[in-house]
This record gives structure tokens, sequence and C-alpha cells, in this order.
């Protein structure tokens, strides 16, 4: 096991710290060795799997992958990092994890990785990275203890990077002469029309099982909404009149939406539009790919995207 980095870290809304590769000669006292990585199951690191032969190539060193769903993820890095010698060399980490994670001493300081010759890329260039998922993802020990400031260090480097948007289904709209929703009032009334307009089709499908994806489903109606999990004083105000205008939105969308609607995760959510059981989906950007493909979807040129209202 190569042991370059304590424990490398990849935030995800991700960060990497193994992709850089084709410059002369930096990695050749490691070839021969091998990397065990952590990545999340989802398509963003399906295509480092596919470079991954290309980086051995190119340096000599293997990689091993774990490839986990997210919350098993974090249960095994949980594990793998409380150990004086874990088996990760490095890992991808969502970014709720990185406070906990740099508080515990677990991840390695990235800053005399980039300052070493033998090891930074001299053709990488930092500007090509956004500098809010840079610092939202990869700092830490400045403001609030997780963001950057002038006491922060960096930590991860971001890979992947989404946001939400709206899918909806252009022929049922056309169909039934609905306008695209612009608010969350008329997303709403659309989402419990949907059913009655077409019986046995569910309005949208959302995450909504008890846990990380409750919680996720919350918070993507909160902002919006107006809404913050706490004020600047770190004094929680979920329960305010955006809160409780989220948690109803969310409640009101499981209810118009497809049975079973209440225990979905992602994977069920967008399984249930990429069947057709659904006229909307409302998540992350990162399923285009799925809902465009043929072998995986059976809504292909049929669905419309737009804004989070």
């Amino acid at each position: 096991m190569l042991k370059i980095l304590r424990q490398a870290a990849l935030g995800a809304t991700s960060a990497i710290a193994l992709a850089t590769a084709a410059f002369a000669g930096p990695y050749d006292e490691y070839a021969g060795e091998t990397l065990i990585v952590n990545f999340p199951a989802h398509p963003h690191f399906d295509a480092v799997m596919k470079i991954l032969p290309e980086f051995t190539k190119e340096t000599g060193i293997e990689v091993e992958v774990d490839q986990l769903p997210y919350l098993k993820m974090r249960e095994r890095q949980t594990l793998e990092l409380a150990q004086e010698e874990g088996e990760y060399d490095l890992i991808a980490y969502v970014v709720f994890s990185k406070a906990d994670y740099v508080f515990a001493d677990q991840l390695e300081n990235l800053a005399r990785y980039f300052m070493n010759p033998k090891l930074a890329d001299p053709s990488y260039d930092s500007d090509d990275l956004i500098d809010g998922y840079v610092y939202n993802i990869g700092f830490a020990g400045g403001d609030k203890g997780y963001l950057e400031g002038k006491t922060g260090s960096l930590f991860g480097i971001p890979y992947g990077s989404e946001t939400s948007i709206l899918g909806y289904r252009k022929d049922i709209f056309e169909k039934h002469g609905l306008e695209v929703p612009e608010t969350y009032d008329e997303m709403l009334e659309i989402a419990c029309k949907i059913p009655e307009l077409e019986p046995g089709m569910g309005g949208l499908s959302s995450r909504a099982a008890s846990g990380h994806h409750a919680s996720h489903a919350f918070l993507l109606h909160l902002a919006p909404l107006g809404g913050r999990v706490f004020d600047g004083e770190w004094n929680p105000i979920v329960n305010n009149e955006a809160g409780v205008a989220a948690a109803n939105a969310l409640k009101q969308i499981v209810d118009c939406g497809p049975e079973g609607a209440a225990s979905f995760g992602f994977g069920e959510a967008l399984g249930s539009f990429l069947n057709g059981d659904t006229a909307m989906f409302l998540d992350t950007t990162v399923v285009a790919g799925q809902i465009n493909d043929p072998a995986k979807s059976k809504v292909v040129g049929k669905v419309g995207w737009a804004m989070h209202p």
C-alpha cells in the first residue's frame, strides 16, 4: 500500500487528489505500488474509473477502488480513519463530513504537496477550479471552523459539482396544456394535478426516506423558500416560516407522488422518473445522462429542463 498521503481527500460535491498524472518521472519511485481509494457509487466517479488504466500506464501505480453508496461510504470511512493505519490511501468525502475528519486530524493538509516539485504537476492550474467549490469543499479551519479564512487550510480538491434542476415530461405537459412551473406554488399545484390528469402517474418524484434522503429533500426546498438551518449566531431556525413551508412542500410532493414515494431514496426517485411513473423530477443535474440513455430510460426525448423554482 502506498502511503504518500495519510489520508488524501477528495471531497464530493467532492474532491480529488489522484488525477494528476502525465509529467516526467515524479512517480518512478512508486512504480509497482498500489493505491487503495474509496469512491462513492456516483456517475462522476464512474468517469474516474474509466481513466484509471491510463493513470497506471503513466505512473506504474496500481489503483484498487472500494466504491460504495454514500451512507455506507461514510460508515466505512469513519471506521478506517479512526485506525492508526487504515485501509485507504485516498478518499472521496461528502462535504458534510469534512469538518469532522479535519477536527479529528484524519486528513492531510495538502499545501506541502503542492509546494513539492516532485509531487506537483507544473501544468496543474488551480485557476481552473471554481472558487466557491474549493472553499466550501476543500477548506477547513477558517470562518466558523469549516470554511476558508485567515486560519484555514486546504484538505481536499473538488472533483464533482452539481446543482438542482427540474426535469419535466414535455409530452405530458403539452397534452394537458400545462405551463412549466416558475414558482413553488405552481410546481406543487401541478404535482397534485398530474395524478388526476394521468391516473397512476405521480406528480413529482423526490427523495423522502427517513435519514439522509429526507434531510437532503428538506434542504433542497429550504433555501429556495428563503430558509436557512442556522442564523449567524448558530441558533437553529428551521422551525421558522420558511422551514415549515419547506416541510409542507415535501409532504405535499410525497402525498401527490408515485406509490411508495415516502420510502424513496435517490435511486428509487430517479428510477420512478426513468420508468415514466412521474411527470417531474427535482434533484441533481447529474441525472441527465441516465435520462437520455435508452438502455436505462423509457423517457428518452420526452424530458424538458427548467430552473429549480
